[in-house]
């Protein structure tokens, strides 16, 4: 009991101390508090939002490609792989393009253009084929048909793959019926492949 009487009558005799030092503290602690909610907000969204690059082709006479990143969070180990075929071709395998990793792609930027068909491109042979990018804890895979007249832009599109698109694909028929062309890939869903 005496050691809280003269506890008492120590505080009330620093009590002028005690609350200089409480306005000091709540002079600093309250933009503490606010810059601590404004960091754990960022970090929690950081978290959040995943990664989600794409592709986009240009120049349509020798197709390249670029890879984007719009999301707001750096993409990291995109990885690029292709299935295109030369249609004019007689051999009904793909061409061997080898995937192409890229380390990292800052969010809301862009890294190419590279050029799609390598040394494997003959002028005037038409290409068709999926081209597909994804990332580590990306979204989602995205994937992409493309149509390519090698040296030729005025045939050359791509069309992101929608959820019901086929998985299947006959190159001899693709290659002589322009009627399986368009129900493979509807003209409505085609971008003409850009400068």
């Amino acid at each position: 009991m005496k050691v809280l009487g003269r506890l008492n009558r120590w505080v009330k005799s620093h009590s002028e101390s005690f609350s200089a030092w409480s306005s000091l503290l709540s002079v600093f602690s309250f933009p503490l508090i606010v810059i601590g909610l404004v960091v754990g907000y960022n970090e929690i969204a950081d978290l959040a939002t995943s990664p989600d690059p794409e592709l986009t082709f240009v120049h349509p006479s020798s197709v390249a490609y670029k890879v984007m990143n719009r999301s707001a969070k750096t993409a990291e180990d995109v990885l690029v792989s292709f299935g295109i075929f030369d249609i004019d071709s007689t051999s009904q395998q793909p061409l061997p393009l080898a995937s192409v990793n890229y380390d990292y792609v800052n969010k809301h930027s862009e890294t190419g253009p590279f050029r799609l068909l390598g040394d494997f491109g003959q002028v005037q042979h038409r290409y068709l084929g999926i081209v597909y990018i994804g990332c580590r804890g990306g979204e989602r895979l995205r994937t992409y048909w493309i149509y390519v007249t090698h040296g030729n832009g005025d045939e050359s599109f791509f069309a992101e793959r929608g959820k019901k698109d086929v998985f299947e694909v006959d190159i001899a028929k693709a290659a002589k019926d322009p009627v399986y062309l368009q129900t493979l890939i509807p003209k409505n869903r085609r971008k003409p492949i850009g400068p």
